[in-house]
C-alpha cells in the first residue's frame, strides 16, 4: 500500500513540475515580440517560421462559442503554445525544456 502511494505522489508530482508557464509576451527567433492582443497575421510575420504542431478546439468565452488554434514553436530550448482565437493571440503559454 504504501508503494501504491508513493508511486501515486511522485505522478502528481511530475505534473506539477511540467505545467506551462503564461506570459503576455514571447520574443522570436529574430528578436520581435509577439503580444496577447496581436493579430494572426502579425503572429505569422513576426515569428517567420513553421509551427511545429497545430491543434484546433472549441473556445468558450461567456455564451459564444469560437474555434481556437493551437500553434506549437520551439525557440531554443522553450516551447511555446500560442492560442489564437477569432483572429486575435488570446494566450501564450511556454515550457523551458532542459528541466
Amino acid at each position: 500500500m504504501k508503494y501504491i502511494l508513493a508511486l501515486m505522489l511522485s505522478l502528481s508530482l511530475s505534473s506539477i513540475a511540467i505545467a506551462a508557464n503564461q506570459t503576455t509576451t514571447l520574443r522570436t527567433p529574430t528578436g520581435q515580440l509577439v503580444s496577447v492582443g496581436d493579430s494572426y497575421t502579425e503572429l505569422v510575420t513576426r515569428m517567420d517560421q513553421s509551427p511545429l504542431s497545430m491543434n484546433s478546439y472549441e473556445w468558450k468565452q461567456g455564451k459564444n462559442r469560437y474555434m481556437a488554434m493551437d500553434y506549437l514553436y520551439q525557440i531554443e530550448n522553450t516551447v511555446y503554445t500560442v492560442t489564437v482565437v477569432n483572429n486575435q493571440v488570446k494566450k501564450i503559454e511556454w515550457i523551458n525544456k532542459d528541466q
